[in-house]
């Protein structure tokens, strides 16, 4: 025996599963984007630094330190805890190295590791596709011809892990010897 389904219950099962395979669809493209770096924060961090005389002033000079942030990413990012610090050479004659690395010790500090507040708010914040720099201004000792800038930031307002950048940049002075 053959039986008859009737041709209006055959196109509401259809219609049924067509709208929750667009549904199930729909979920897994949004599972995708929220677990692919699309979503994802991805900034490109640097640090940057100039050097000015003091026309008035022999013994010192003026370093303009700068943070360098490019979004790379989809998302808003917002920018915890920005620390800086900035150490130069003990002596230029007897250079130090840690034993473990091989890595030169800037022993000299000029500015003790320090959290920059930003003017409004708890945090810096860099839309999608932006380039943004903030800069801090710094006095150095005239005589230093290397200075060491390292500077850190975390992703979340109390992040275990900051990311960070370090650079050492010339300051215009002839070598001391110290």
């Amino acid at each position: 025996m053959f039986v008859a389904f009737p041709v209006e219950t055959i196109k509401s099962s259809l219609q049924i599963a067509s709208s929750l395979g667009s549904i199930l669809a729909l979920g897994a493209a949004a599972f995708w984007f929220f677990r692919t770096s699309k979503a994802k924060q991805r900034i490109q961090f640097d640090v940057d630094c100039k050097v000015y005389p003091l026309a008035g002033n022999l013994n010192q000079k003026v370093a303009e330190l700068q943070f360098c942030f490019e979004n790379k990413g989809f998302v808003e990012h917002r920018i915890y805890n920005l620390t800086v610090s900035v150490h130069a050479l003990d002596s230029e004659v007897n250079l130090q190295t840690k034993e473990a690395t091989g890595e030169l010790e800037f022993q000299r500090r000029i500015l003790p590791r320090k959290q920059l507040i930003p003017p409004f708010g708890e945090y810096y914040f860099i839309r999608p596709g932006i380039r943004q720099v903030i800069t801090h201004i710094v006095p150095i000792d005239a005589n230093d011809s290397l200075i060491r800038v390292t500077a850190g930031f975390h992703y979340v307002e109390r992040g275990a892990i900051p990311h960070t950048a370090r650079r050492v940049f010339p300051t215009g002075a002839a070598p001391s010897q110290a």
